[in-house]
C-alpha cells in the first residue's frame, strides 16, 4: 500500500480534482517518478508484506495411511512403516521406553526407538529372567533377575537388535532403531499413519520380523497416492508357530 505524505495536500490539483476518477499514482509528484526514494520504499514494503503473507500459509504436510493384513486376513500389529525422507539425529534425552517380560514372553515383541534412546527391561513374572543381545548394533547381558529391576540399556545405533532371553530359548523380542523421522508401527488392527510429512515419499519401507521377504523388508511404491486415500496391503506374513523351527530367531531368515 502507498502511503501520501501530508505535504502533497497543499497541491491544489490533489485537494480538490476536477474528475476524482482521474486522480492516479502517476498524478502524484514524487511517486511516479522512475527512481524515487517514495516509490521504492513503497514498493519494498509491498513486496515485504508479500513475502511475509507467503511464509504465514501453512504448508501442505503429505500424510499416508495404511491398512496391513496378512494372507489370511489377520490384522498385522507391530510392523515398522518408514519413509526414507529425512534422518532422525541422535536423542539422547527420548524418555525411556520398556519391554515387559509377561507370561515368558516379552511385550511388546518389537519396539521402535531413535537412536540414543534406552529401553528398560522390567520381569512381571515370577520366574527368572536374563536378557542378551548378541546383534551387530548392540551387545548386552543382564544378570539373571525376577523382582529388582535391572538399568535400561542405550541403542546408539539404527537397525535392528534381536533380544532374546538366556532362560527360556523360545522368548524373542526387537528393537528396531530407526534412522528416519517419518517412522511408525502399526497398531492391534494393523493401521498405521505417517502424519506431516514433509513431501510426498516413492517409497515405504516395511519391516515385520515375520515376513518372507529378504532382510524382512517389503517396499511398497506410493508415488502414485497422492489423493491420500488408505492403502490397504497384504504382506506375506507367516507366524513362525506355523512353520518348522523359528524363523523370527533372526532377520532376514532362521540362522
Amino acid at each position: 500500500m502507498f502511503l501520501m505524505n501530508y505535504s502533497d495536500a497543499k497541491n491544489p490539483a490533489l485537494n480538490h480534482p476536477a474528475n476524482p476518477s482521474s486522480v492516479s499514482d502517476s498524478h502524484i509528484p514524487g511517486i511516479s517518478e522512475p527512481g524515487s526514494p517514495r516509490r521504492t520504499n513503497g514498493l519494498n514494503r509491498v513486496l515485504a508484506c508479500a513475502i511475509a503473507a507467503l511464509f504465514a500459509m501453512p504448508l501442505s504436510a503429505a500424510e499416508l495411511t495404511l491398512s496391513l493384513q496378512d494372507e489370511d486376513g489377520n490384522a498385522v500389529t507391530m510392523a515398522v512403516v518408514e519413509a526414507r525422507l529425512t534422518p532422525m539425529e541422535t536423542q539422547n534425552n527420548a524418555p525411556v521406553v520398556a519391554i515387559d517380560q509377561v507370561d515368558r514372553r516379552f511385550v511388546p515383541m518389537v519396539q521402535l526407538v531413535v537412536p540414543g534412546q534406552q529401553v528398560s527391561f522390567p520381569n512381571s513374572d515370577n520366574v527368572r529372567h536374563h536378557v542378551y543381545s548378541f546383534s551387530d548394533i548392540k551387545q548386552f547381558s543382564t544378570p539373571l533377575y525376577a523382582d529388582e529391576n535391572v538399568e535400561p540399556i542405550r541403542f546408539e545405533t539404527p537397525g535392528i537388535a534381536v533380544l532374546g532371553c538366556n532362560i527360556h530359548d523360545s522368548m524373542v523380542a526387537y528393537v528396531y532403531v530407526s534412522a528416519w523421522q517419518d517412522t511408525a508401527l502399526s497398531d492391534s488392527n494393523g493401521d498405521v499413519a505417517l502424519t506431516g510429512l514433509e513431501q510426498q515419499p516413492q517409497t515405504l519401507h516395511i519391516w515385520h520380523p515375520w515376513l518372507q521377504s529378504p532382510d524382512n523388508v517389503y517396499e511398497l511404491d506410493v508415488s502414485n497416492n497422492t489423493s491420500g486415500e488408505r492403502i490397504e496391503l497384504t504382506l506375506p506374513i507367516v507366524n513362525p508357530d506355523q512353520q518348522f523351527g523359528f524363523r523370527a530367531l533372526l532377520p532376514g531368515g532362521t540362522q
